[in-house]
């Protein structure tokens, strides 16, 4: 599944379902097995870790690079069993597992020389996951729910390929092997009619560190250590069916019936977790035809969560149709940091970078679907625009710390598209979960801009992120019942 289809089925999924809506749920229809298939879009934040065994070279410490990121689609197929608790509590276990393809690269090119073309790739192939959920069932047909439980992925190995006008030579830079770990996500799913419900849920997924081989079958493996962490963070969408218990009780204690529209103005806060993948490019700039250098590395992983705070106008202009637009401002942390330390026991050396994603702008518009009267399916899509601060590296080789600005910091522009769940709790109150993907285009960046810019008549450098979250807010609606809400038809 290639990456622009799999957003795309992120996007588009919830409206092609949308049309199977049906009346109001009962108790009996959450109770029991469901079986579902759908997909979705990761992206993984590996840290590695790289440096002499202590016991054969005497050298402790290494270069712990966190994180190195990569991204991917995947299939999904799903099964699992809820029953309903009183006081509208949603209670199941679950086991679901991904087809994936969520691949980290870093590439070399040297054209002067016989066009000499370097690359490394790690892939994550496959991933079972086997857990629990708690939900809430804010109305009977929307579950707004945590999970939480066992991984275990497969990897490839890191794989390398020298090429050149000569020919070309592959082999295994590091092998790998599986991973075992844990994860914890959230979601909404809604039901649709029929025996079938619409499920979105963002996951994190953090894998146990697993000791990594070194060019296996070489006597480098017994001077040189090495290990891969990944955290792997994946937006989910899947259409599942519905057994169901057979009865017909209704939800105990249900939530009161909307009675207002969903025209109006809201404001909302809420917070999430993002993921950044960064591309770089560093290129020389002589002016003869060809390049004397070409490094690409893609990608360097960034991750933190946010605070977030939206301003928006909706307006309900046909029975089961909202189209709205709004203006997010998220407060974020996204970090990346590196790390290199060599020490003999007596004297030592050492370093390291970091950067961050600082805050998130963002203005769009959306068009949603009301599968029931307090329930709307929507995309969104808009304008970006993210600060990254400047990337510093520090330095101590023995006589003392000392740091310089390493590249300077620069507003990206770029778009956004999403997709998600808004349900109303009450007239005037609502909680909306969405995914958004944020592709901020590329800028040329200044290398060294404080110690030595001149290297940039040499060189360019350029940046090309994109990053992936998942958001839940809750937003007050002014207004709620100035306008009835039509009658969904």
């Amino acid at each position: 599944m290639s990456k622009s289809k799999t957003k795309s089925l992120l996007v588009l999924a919830s409206f092609l379902a949308g049309g199977l809506a049906s009346g109001t749920a009962l108790a009996g229809e959450w109770n029991g097995f469901s079986f579902g298939a759908g997909g979705g879009y990761g992206m993984t934040n590996n840290e590695v870790k790289v440096g002499p065994r202590p016991e054969t070279t005497g050298i402790g410490g290494g270069l712990d690079i966190n994180g190195l990121g990569g991204t991917g689609g995947f299939f999904t197929l799903g099964a699992g069993y809820d029953h309903v608790l009183p006081n509208r509590f949603v209670v199941g276990a679950f086991i679901d597992y991904d087809f994936a393809d969520i691949e980290t690269e870093a590439a070399l090119g040297i054209p002067p020389l016989d066009n000499l073309n370097a690359s490394a790739k790690f892939r994550i192939d496959n991933q079972l996951s086997v857990g629990g959920r708690l939900g809430y069932l804010v109305s009977p047909s929307t579950l707004f729910f945590a999970t939480g439980g066992y991984a275990h992925a497969e990897t490839s190995n890191l794989d390398a390929r020298l090429s050149s006008n000569s020919g070309s030579i592959s082999g295994t830079l590091a092998s790998v092997g599986s991973f075992n770990g844990h994860f914890f996500g959230g979601g909404v799913e809604t039901l649709i009619g029929k025996g079938f419900s619409v499920k979105a849920e963002y996951r994190y997924t953090s894998l146990d560190a697993e000791n990594a081989t070194v060019l296996p079958g070489t006597i480098a493996s017994e001077f040189v250590s090495a290990s891969i962490k990944p955290q792997i963070q994946t937006a989910r969408l899947s259409l599942n069916y519905r057994f169901g218990d057979g009865s017909h009780d209704e939800i105990v204690d249900p939530p009161p019936p909307v009675a207002s529209s969903w025209t109006g103005a809201y404001l909302g806060i809420g917070s999430g977790y993002s993921v950044a993948n960064n591309q770089a490019t560093l290129q020389d700039r002589s002016p003869q035809p060809g390049s004397l250098f070409n490094v690409v590395i893609d990608g360097i992983g960034s991750d933190g969560g946010f605070i977030s705070g939206t301003v928006g106008y909706d307006y309900q202009f046909a029975p089961r149709y909202v189209v709205g637009a709004f203006f997010d401002g998220d407060f974020s942390n996204l970090s990346h940091r590196n790390s290199l330390n060599l020490t003999d026991g007596v004297n030592s050396i050492g370093g390291g970078t970091t950067s961050e994603f600082d805050n998130i702008l963002m203005v769009g518009a959306r068009l949603g679907y009301l599968i029931t009267p307090d329930t709307l399916l929507f995309g969104s899509v808009g304008y970006a625009n993210a600060g990254m601060d400047p990337t510093n590296a520090n330095f101590d080789l023995g006589g003392g710390n000392s740091g310089i600005e390493l590249i300077d910091g620069r507003r990206f522009d770029g778009f956004f598209v999403g997709g998600g769940i808004e349900t109303k709790i009450w007239d005037s109150l609502s909680l909306k979960a969405e995914y958004r993907y944020v592709d901020l285009g590329s800028e040329n960046m200044t290398l060294l801009p404080n110690d030595l810019p001149e290297i940039n008549q040499i060189i360019s450098t350029k940046f090309d992120p994109n990053i992936q979250m998942g958001r839940i807010s809750l937003n007050y609606r002014f207004g709620a019942r100035a306008e009835p809400a039509p009658p969904l038809k």
